[in-house]
């Protein structure tokens, strides 16, 4: 009698509350006789009444109570008196935030690249009535509003731009998604885009266009070394050439300074007063650098000079002497 009271009362709180059960069945009704089974029937339909006076909602929970197939009232949290036999839970759901896996599906961009999209919808139940009586499947009507949404906000996107539009998917979805499923009593909280594969064909192609990209890039960034490397070449021969070119001229101006300056310090003896004498001194001096010049070459010659008087005379002399001194090898230098 026990077990079979509580597979009744069992199955009466299992169909209140619109669950189900496996199990082994429950165990018969002994034979009693008339007496005992009448006594046993009012027991069981006594137990039965006692546990459909009650219905016990859980935390987060809520529940629809319907009074002989109408809705009546809306159940929360607690333990709720009903009618037996007339009232019964006609919906039993959570009202907590929930989380709904759309699957993946196949979509075609703006530009004809086939890939396949899938998402993830966080949702909560905000009118337990709307959800029973106004859909009769309010989960899969929220997946396939995301399906066709993401379908159709993909197609207006280039293959490129899908894999950084993200955020704006998610956001159009999330907007859309609330504005149909107010109706049903369903607040979508977020939706995120989760997965956006191209087909095998589109990822070896941008796989190609990844290395050709690099190989393009490597190739620019060794002709610009070269061209870099080539200017600096360029730019170096260049300084030598100017820093050659500025000590040429600073030996050259040099030169010429010291130049004039000997010239001015002869010019300034010529002028004196022994100004001839100086000069037939230089010409003599000249004149017998150029002929020991001469005497030095292994050819026969014959040397004429002009043993002069005079001046001149003395100025040969004295150039002669210093010639043999070795000041006539400095002049002829």
């Amino acid at each position: 009698m026990r077990a079979a009271l509580t597979a009744l009362l069992v199955a009466s709180s299992l169909r209140d509350a619109g669950g189900e059960a496996w199990g082994p069945a429950p165990t018969p009704f002994p034979d009693l006789g008339f007496a005992g089974g009448a006594i046993l029937t009012g027991a069981v339909l006594g137990c039965s009444a006692a546990a459909g006076s009650f219905a016990f909602v859980r935390q987060g929970d809520a529940c629809l109570i319907e009074r002989l197939g109408r809705y009546k009232r809306t159940l929360t949290a607690g333990l709720h008196p009903k009618l037996p036999f007339v009232e019964s839970v006609a919906a039993y759901s959570s009202i907590k935030e929930r989380v709904l896996d759309v699957p993946a599906q196949r979509c075609i961009t703006k530009d004809n690249a086939p890939l396949s999209a899938d998402a993830v919808v966080f949702y909560r139940i905000t009118d337990l009535t709307k959800a029973k009586y106004a859909i009769d499947d309010y989960r899969l009507g929220v997946s396939n509003l995301v399906l066709t949404q993401l379908r159709s906000e993909i197609g207006q996107l280039t293959l490129d731009e899908t894999f950084t539009a993200r955020e704006q998917l998610n956001a159009i979805l999330l907007r859309e998604a609330n504005a149909v499923s107010e109706n049903w009593g369903v607040q979508v909280l977020r939706v995120e885009v989760r997965d956006i594969l191209p087909s095998p064909e589109i990822i070896s192609a941008m796989e190609l266009q990844m290395a050709a990209e690099r190989k393009k890039r490597a190739a620019v960034l060794e002709s610009e070394g070269k061209r870099e490397a080539a200017v600096n070449a360029a730019t170096g021969r260049r300084d030598a050439v100017v820093l050659a070119a500025e000590g040429e001229r600073a030996r050259l101006t040099a030169e010429a300074t010291g130049m004039a300056e000997a010239l001015a310090s002869v010019g300034d003896a010529l002028a004196g007063a022994e100004g001839d004498k100086a000069a037939a001194l230089l010409i003599a001096r000249a004149r017998i650098a150029a002929d020991l010049a001469l005497a030095t070459s292994a050819n026969a010659k014959v040397i004429v000079s002009n043993g002069g008087g005079g001046e001149l005379g003395g100025a040969a002399g004295a150039a002669a002497l210093g010639a043999t001194l070795g000041l006539g090898q400095g002049a002829g230098d």
